[in-house]
């Protein structure tokens, strides 16, 4: 073999290293991606019902308001909180009361649109962001809800109910999307306060005839 042919296979060896140096690098810059994506889709979801959490709502609102100031689409907030939760965890223990919350989170995944936001918030609360959804059709989606929730045979035998409350733009004066969770707890704590089992609605403004 003369010089200048072992020369070329000395390059030619050089550029297959070189070659499958870069395929394993392709391959560990991908798997990196894939891990990165997973780790950031595991933030934004609540451990024991898989649902979104409080994080990934609390930006989805603030796109979602974003988005009503540009375009002026209505959008509305529904909590829901589990009425007598605790007396379920205290008789049967977290595992039966985990599990009455993985079933209130089917319920709602169920009854609600791919592109509505629907998370746990904490403990036994639960937040709904319904996007294009006036008042009216929040307050019908939330009552549905009830209904089914007041039915639902969950495995300890015991009756659940839920009370809600709904606040939504433009109906409601809120600046921010803190403005308008805190006037949708307000409504929750009405309808808590009114006998539970309800639901209830930030009043809409009165019109000047």
């Amino acid at each position: 073999m003369t010089s200048f042919n072992k020369m070329l296979a000395t390059i030619e060896q050089q550029a297959a290293e070189i070659n499958t140096f870069a395929t394993r690098l392709d391959a560990a810059y991908k798997e990196l991606e894939s891990t990165n994506a997973r780790l950031k889709e595991t933030s934004f979801k609540d451990e024991v019902t898989g649902l979104y959490n409080r994080r990934f709502f609390s930006l989805r609102l603030e796109e979602e308001l974003s988005r009503y100031r540009r375009f002026n689409h209505p959008v509305s907030v529904v909590l829901l909180d589990l009425d007598g939760f605790k007396a379920v965890n205290d008789e049967f223990g977290h595992t039966v009361g985990d599990d009455t919350l993985r079933d209130v989170a089917q319920i709602l995944m169920k009854h609600s649109r791919g592109i509505n936001v629907v998370s746990r918030y904490g403990g036994d609360e639960f937040a709904v962001l319904l996007v294009e959804t006036s008042k009216a059709g929040a307050r019908l989606y939330a009552d549905r809800i009830r209904e089914v929730v007041a039915k639902y045979p969950f495995s300890h035998g015991k009756i659940i109910t839920a009370s809600f409350g709904v606040a939504s733009l433009p109906d409601d004066e809120a600046g921010t999307a803190e403005d308008l969770f805190r006037a949708a707890d307000e409504a929750l704590y009405t309808a808590k306060r009114a006998g539970k089992n309800q639901v209830a609605a930030t009043p809409s403004p009165q019109r000047v005839l």
